[in-house]
């Protein structure tokens, strides 16, 4: 989600400790608030000055930044600091006075060495799995425990629930673990002593010193960490995507934003509630590449080689986990992730990834031309445009797929950005100027209300032809503006999820030197603008909404920029002067029709459909039961299920069309069809572990369409007949005028 008017993507951290210690004493630490709460006020885009709601907002902000599982604090804790400084930290902040921050994090770190203080005794206890009780692992919209006592079985029940998860977890590996030991492979601990297929006692230590690392991270904050807390938390009451950075932190910011794109797997992490969270799969790299992985998707376990032990790396520091999955060209990394759309902690798969460098010309645009049989010579020939990101020059890639899909007489276009997380955002206006002759794109306006409309001069249209534009929730700024304009403009159909990723606003990095006579004060990254569509309405927090909206259970995961908190508003501006062109007026109930009609009959999306009333349903009661008869019986259920799903999909037969692969360099060299560029460097081969002795099927055996692209195509198809059908009665009443006079 980046843009070329910021210069950086906007990503929220969360507290994540790094080596070198930054000692700040209080009153510079208070000279340095003084300034963020200044600049907030003044600078970032709501211009909305320190005030009591901004205070409230800031002090519940930092205590869950602090607890995010809300298990340490007591709301006691909480309903005290309220009533002291809830209305108080606005005036605080503009006197320089953070004293809050240490105090609250004082009454923190206390809690918390009492809360670690029964670990011991509740782990090595006789736990009872027959019991019939739940956890609710997500506490971020509950309160506070009352009592300490309350607090305690809160402890005892997320020891269980991450207990009965290993076991569960181990339970799924114990056929492939004695099939090792039957060929003589040793399956060792981290201190060399063999480990059994399920060993308690080494799983409870393995749990306890995931603890023991998380109090020692938490012990070694030190002023610096504290105030990055404390002022993020500030900046947060302002929106989700403004953050402070402490002097460490900024001078790290580069690393924490970092892509594995030399020697590791192409993903962008964030260090989120104790765990290490993909945020971005990098174009082209192995993660996107084994289509395993998924941004949401958490970290809990890295390996090295086909032997090596998994590192539990639950609540261990971002850049030491980074460190685990970096590693040699060429060589394997196994990671164990729970998959964003899990029903709960303890549905781990593993994912081994090659680890290699990523080339340039894995993240160019590639097109992909689509043959129909033609009994009866209707059926057209589509292209589709996979745009990964907004790069530099990506508006003249797309171009020469355009030109070359003329020569292959494609008769409809899908630009599929359904994973286009942003980026240059010149090149989304010069990419949606290749589909209308010449007018604005965007709107930006500033904290000032000034406002920028950047718009494509060009006349010469690169594509006139039928066009879709596939969208979906992990679309997100640059790619929503490019869909808002085509779509305003009526140029080309949108479909896709229930709208579009929702993040409209534009943030800046300021460095604090120029306020603060400090030799570092950090940084404060804030939102400095928002985007506009030519038709005065906002891409911001509702996104764009498709003309046709194709099921999928992205809809009902928490993504997006409506989920993050104090998120800006959708608002409006004054509609821009431009021509539309009203391509699609008129039909989009029609191939709704002709849309759902398929898909009601369409097995893949029966599944798609299934799925998500099990997500709505786990969504209603998010508590997991933690008894292990009810958890195994529900994982079987699962199991049996994916089973038929497979078995039923290997039945099927061939597809109906001929899919041919189309790279720029294929068109540089003027490759044809279905031939191998020569020269061209594979990618190496990815791959995953098999569960419960499933085989993988190979990537050859799978569809190169999946269902959502291949109801795309074919409402496409559906579109082009219609259009077709128009103009054929346009030109017949023409002829009509023609002969009467």
């Amino acid at each position: 989600m980046k843009h070329a008017i910021t210069l950086i993507a906007a990503v929220a951290f969360l507290t994540g400790p790094l080596g070198q210690a930054v000692e700040l004493s209080e009153k510079d630490s208070g000279k340095i608030a003084r300034v963020v709460g200044f600049l907030l006020s003044n600078t970032h885009f709501k211009r909305t000055p320190l005030n009591d709601d901004i205070s409230r907002a800031f002090l519940k902000k930092y205590m869950e930044s602090l607890d995010y599982s809300r298990m340490v604090f007591l709301q006691p804790d909480y309903e005290e600091f309220e009533a002291k400084y809830g209305t108080l930290l606005d005036n605080l902040t503009k006197r320089g006075d953070v004293s809050p921050a240490y105090e609250i994090h004082k009454r923190y770190f206390t809690r918390l060495k009492t809360a670690h203080s029964w670990l011991e005794e509740i782990i090595w206890a006789d736990i009872d799995f027959s019991v019939d009780e739940s956890f609710v692992p997500n506490r971020t919209k509950v309160d506070w425990p009352a009592t300490e006592t309350e607090a305690r079985d809160l402890w005892r029940k997320r020891i269980k629930y991450e207990v009965l998860g290993t076991r569960l977890g181990k339970r799924r590996g114990v056929e492939a673990m004695n099939a090792k030991a039957n060929n003589g492979e040793v399956i060792k601990k981290d201190d060399g002593t063999p480990v059994k297929a399920y060993d308690v006692k080494y799983e409870k230590e393995k749990i306890l010193r995931r603890y023991e690392r998380f109090l020692r991270v938490r012990t070694e904050m030190d002023s610096g960490d504290v105030l990055q807390v404390y002022l993020t938390a500030l900046s947060n009451g302002y929106d989700p995507h403004s953050d402070y950075f402490s002097p460490r932190e900024a001078e790290n910011f580069e690393i924490n934003n970092i892509k594995l794109s030399l020697t590791g797997i192409g993903a962008r992490l964030q260090w989120d509630d104790g765990y290490t969270k993909l945020i971005e799969l990098v174009p082209g790299g192995p993660a996107i590449r084994s289509k395993k992985l998924k941004p949401g998707d958490r970290i809990v376990a890295v390996a090295q080689g086909e032997d090596g032990e998994p590192v539990d790396v639950v609540e261990m520091e971002l850049d030491k986990v980074v460190d685990k999955i970096r590693g040699k060209k060429g060589s394997l990394v196994r990671l164990t992730v729970i998959p964003v759309d899990a029903a709960d902690d303890s549905e781990t798969k593993e994912v081994r990834l090659i680890r290699d460098k990523i080339k340039l010309t894995d993240s160019l645009a590639k097109g992909q031309v689509i043959d129909y049989p033609e009994e009866d010579g209707s059926r057209p020939r589509l292209g589709v445009i996979n745009l990964p990101q907004f790069y530099e020059n990506c508006a003249r890639d797309v171009a020469q797929i355009l030109d070359r899909f003329k020569k292959e007489k494609v008769t409809g276009v899908v630009l599929d950005l359904r994973r286009n997380g942003g980026g240059l955002l010149p090149e989304a206006v010069k990419l949606a100027g290749l589909f209308i002759d010449q007018g604005p794109i965007v709107q930006v306006i500033d904290s000032r209300r000034r406002k920028q409309v950047l718009q494509d001069n060009d006349a010469k249209i690169g594509y006139d032809g039928p066009m879709i534009v596939l969208v979906g929730k992990l679309s997100a700024s640059a790619s929503e503006i490019v869909a808002a304009a085509l779509q305003d403009y009526g140029r080309a159909l949108l479909v896709g999820s229930l709208s579009t990723h929702g993040k409209g606003s534009v943030q800046t990095v300021m460095p604090l030197n120029n306020w603060v006579r400090l030799p570092d004060s950090g940084k404060l990254k804030l939102t400095v603008s928002k985007f506009y569509r030519v038709a005065g309405g906002t891409t911001q927090k509702q996104g764009v909404t498709p003309d046709i909206i194709l099921p999928t259970p992205y809809d009902y995961m928490e993504i997006g920029e409506a989920t993050l908190p104090n998120s800006l508003e959708a608002d409006h501006t004054e509609k821009l002067a431009y021509r539309r062109v009203n391509r699609v007026l008129g039909h989009v109930d029609t191939l709704t029709e002709l849309s759902n009609g398929r898909i009601s009959n369409d097995q893949d999306f029966s599944y798609i459909l299934e799925d998500i009333d099990t997500l709505k349903e786990r969504l209603k009661d998010k508590s997991v039961s933690l008894s292990e008869a009810t958890r195994l019986a529900e994982k079987d259920d699962d199991k049996a299920n994916r089973e038929k799903r497979k078995t039923e999909r290997k039945a099927r037969g061939d597809a109906e069309e001929t899919v041919f692969d189309l790279t720029i360099k294929m068109i540089k060299t003027d490759t044809k069809l279905g031939e191998e560029v020569e020269d061209e460097e594979k990618p190496i081969r990815l791959e995953e572990e098999p569960e419960d002795g499933e085989e993988i099927e190979d990537e050859e055996d799978q569809p190169k369409l999946d269902p959502h692209m291949r109801e795309t195509l074919h409402i496409l198809h559906d579109y082009i007949k219609l259009l077709k059908s128009k103009e054929q009665i346009a030109a017949k009443e023409i002829g009509g005028e023609i002969k009467t006079q």
